[in-house]
């Protein structure tokens, strides 16, 4: 016999918030951002801001798969691909702040979009922790933005 499952459990909570961040960041389908949404209404709030964590954490998390895709583009032998890959190499050489840059604007924005930017920046190789550190900080950002839309349309509407 299974146990019975408590819908309520802050466990719970967190691995859904969790699976669903990864999920919805794995396949990039731009809803990201209804689930921070509804996460923010989400009482206690104490509660919320765990599962906003746990939420973007898995989100950066499956961005870094989209990076590690990127770092394959050296075995890319096609000529147009290898064309663009080696101009865009050059072009941010030249220009070391577009790239941090550029995926700071794609976390927070998401313009260009947020996976796209990420393969960029394993094409370009950049540094992995820095990679981390941008999009946890732009994606908690934008998530936490988000997340309070239920609360200030409770002040705006009460």
């Amino acid at each position: 016999m299974l146990p019975e499952l408590d819908l309520g459990s802050t466990p719970l909570a967190l691995g859904s918030a969790a699976l669903a961040g990864f999920a919805v960041g794995i396949v990039p389908v731009g809803v990201a951002e209804v689930f921070a949404i509804a996460i923010g209404a989400v009482v206690p709030r104490s509660l919320a801001v765990a599962m906003l964590l746990c939420f973007t954490l898995a989100h950066v998390a499956s961005k870094w798969v989209w990076y590690w895709v990127g770092t394959a583009a050296g075995r890319i032998s096609h000529p147009l691909p290898r064309r663009m890959i080696d101009r865009t190499r050059v072009f941010l050489d030249a220009r070391p702040g577009y790239g941090p840059a550029t995926l700071a604007a794609g976390a927070v924005a998401s313009l260009p979009p947020f996976h796209l930017t990420a393969i960029a920046a394993g094409i370009l190789r950049m540094p992995l922790r820095q990679f981390l550190l941008i999009c946890f900080a732009g994606r908690l950002l934008r998530f936490g933005l988000l997340a309070s839309v239920p609360a200030l349309a409770r002040l705006w509407f009460d």
